[in-house]
């Protein structure tokens, strides 16, 4: 793919990556309807819910530290801006570092809506500018601002030569796509092209894309890449404007999710020759052995690599392989977006628990490097005729499938999803770290985790016989995709 940095905007991924967020069929026929072409979006005449776009990207953006973000929209379009500011501040704390990052919204009304509020915007970014130490300031749109046709560029344009700091439009309209995983590739987008400079020499730094959790398996990360001697850059929490700059001198990028770096993992590589390590995420056995192998023939340090795979299994296969009596018979339904609801189902796979249904809340057509993703390829052989469903994390979609699957566990990714799931009774694993499963000693944590519940139910089987679902018997016995035109 050719990216092109001249633009504003990056295309949404239904166009760029022919992504929907509707299926329902078993992997065959995913992938063979994705190959031919023939894969199409249904909408949907009920939604539940829905997640903005928007917020992916204020979120990635404000886990950046020191920082301003004017929000150019309504007020109540900040509503997550309370949460980020807890959870960042607590993750930088973690390691020794201030957050320092703050927000600003112009809180757009009726009036700015019919009349225009440049104005307003330029009086904000000064006032940010004024009050708040920052090495950048990002304006960022909402729905409303794309509506009216707010001129973010050129007021940030006038900013960035009055200014000594950069100020950078963000065109992140929650109304621009209905998959909210664009909202990393705007991200992405406005980072390599107001942020990063070209390569002037390489560094021993490992570009390492993820989404903001993982400090308890970092340290276990940082040991194992100060064995080939080079440091991990995590991208974008706690990272600052002057090291993001500098991502293109980097020796390689890795990732723990596809869906959120193919966009900056295949550009850098693609612009500044960063070499990009594709191969699935480093979750469980399998693909940490061949995660780590990739990097260390990138660095040539091949025999570092064995040699961390033999001490990781010498000291946890044993522990893994008593645990996995424990999971005979055992089923599972995962939901989670693409990437990871795949690598659980792998994960599970090592462990002897058979998945049901694997779900996910949109699917990729193919990635940045134009294939397909291996997280879902990897299955074509082993498990051809494994249930596939796309849901766009509507619940009632998902206690549906649940209901007629009747699973002994369930793996999320979002707590959302988790309490009407405990209702029916069935234990819940909710992975919010994206390193919970990292390498062998994240699968053995994650697999004593799920012994656990499998030992103690007390809990779900109480919400069980107290608790009452709100969807009728009626919805229960329909098909999931009852409500898809």
């Amino acid at each position: 793919m050719a990216f092109d940095l001249s633009t504003t905007e990056v295309s949404i991924r239904e166009i760029r990556l022919k992504s929907v967020n509707s299926f329902n069929g078993d992997l065959q026929t995913i992938l063979s309807k994705t190959r031919d072409g023939s894969i199409k979006n249904c909408e949907r005449c009920f939604s539940q819910n829905k997640t903005c776009l928007s917020m992916m990207v204020m979120d990635q953006i404000s886990s950046i530290r020191n920082v301003t973000v004017v929000y150019h929209s309504p007020i109540g379009c900040g509503a997550l801006i309370p949460r980020w500011t807890a959870f960042y501040s607590v993750l930088a704390s973690e390691i020794g570092k201030k957050w320092n990052t703050n927000y600003v919204c112009t809180n757009i009304n009726e009036s700015d809506t019919v009349f225009g509020a440049s104005k307003k915007l330029k009086e904000t970014v000064q006032e940010a500018y004024n009050r708040y130490p920052s090495e950048a300031i990002f304006i960022c749109t909402g729905c409303v601002t794309g509506i009216i046709g707010e001129d973010i560029d050129s007021v940030a344009d006038e900013f960035s030569k009055k200014l000594p700091i950069p100020v950078i439009p963000v065109h992140c309209e929650g109304i621009k796509s209905k998959v909210w995983a664009t909202g990393f590739d705007i991200t992405d987008h406005i980072v390599l092209k107001h942020i990063v400079k070209a390569p002037e020499q390489k560094r021993n730094i490992i570009n390492y894309r993820h989404f903001g959790f993982g400090e308890a398996v970092k340290p276990f990360i940082n040991r194992v890449f100060k064995r080939f001697d080079v440091e991990p850059l995590y991208l974008y929490p706690n990272s600052t404007i002057e090291e993001l700059s500098h991502i293109s001198e980097s020796l390689a990028t890795v990732s723990c999710c596809g869906v959120v770096s193919t966009y900056l993992g295949n550009a850098l590589e693609e612009l500044y020759h960063v070499p990009y390590v594709k191969t699935v995420s480093p979750n469980g056995m399998k693909d940490f052995d061949t995660w780590i192998r990739d990097i260390a023939k990138i660095l040539h340090k091949e025999e570092i690599a064995e040699d961390i795979i033999r001490e990781e299994r010498e000291k946890f296969l044993p522990k893994i392989e008593e645990l996995k009596k424990q999971f005979e018979g055992k089923t599972a339904v995962i939901a989670a977006g693409p990437g990871f609801t795949y690598e659980v189902a792998r994960v599970l796979g090592e462990i002897g628990i058979t998945v049901l249904d694997a779900i996910s809340w949109h699917h990729d057509s193919k990635y940045d490097d134009q294939k397909l993703p291996d997280t879902l390829t990897q299955f074509e052989k082993t498990q051809p005729d494994m249930k596939v469903s796309i849901i766009d994390l509507q619940n009632h979609e998902l206690i549906n499938i649940i209901n007629k699957e009747k699973p002994d566990i369930y793996i999320c990714r979002h707590e959302g999803t988790r309490p009407f799931v405990t209702k029916l009774g069935i234990p819940v694993v909710q992975l919010n770290d994206e390193f919970q499963m990292f390498g062998y000693e994240g699968l053995y944590n994650f697999a004593r985790s799920i012994a656990d519940l499998f030992n103690n139910k007390s809990l779900v089987e109480n919400l069980k016989n107290h608790c009452k679902l709100p969807y009728t018997s009626w919805w229960l016995e329909q098909e999931h995709n009852k409500f898809y035109s």
